[in-house]
């Protein structure tokens, strides 16, 4: 077997690599959390996620829908700040109209000391479906 060694002039990339795999992990975990919170209805601990003075009006989902995330990419500004864009299918829990709905966010994710906010959100909705 062998092995390739990390050399000087690799390491940097090596280690932005590893920055970003956290990053990205950190900005899946934020979208994890919020769909659970929108699963749950719970409208207080979704306007937490967002920073003050920035939560959508009117979240229409809530009870009774089922999420789950689709592609997600971040493009990272800096250690504190990703811009985002993630697709986002949800459908109600009972049979029957209503099927699958995609929509797809654009956030400004920003970090307030050991949680990630977003900071702005643009909402794009498949009406095609």
């Amino acid at each position: 077997m062998t092995t390739t060694a990390v050399t000087s002039r690799r390491a940097p990339e090596v280690a932005a690599r590893i920055r970003f795999s956290g990053l990205y992990a950190q900005a899946e975990s934020f979208y994890t959390r919020q769909l659970a919170l929108a699963e749950s209805g719970g409208a207080a601990g979704l306007a937490a996620t967002f920073a003050p003075g920035t939560a959508p009006d009117g979240w229409d989902a809530g009870p009774g829908h089922r999420f789950w995330i689709g592609k997600l990419e971040i493009d990272p500004e800096n250690e504190h700040t990703l811009r985002t864009r993630c697709s986002i299918f949800s459908r109600p829990v009972a049979p029957g109209p209503g099927g699958l709905r995609v929509t797809v966010v654009e956030d400004v994710l920003t970090r307030f000391g050991d949680d990630w906010l977003a900071t702005d959100r643009r909402v794009l909705r498949d009406t095609a479906l």
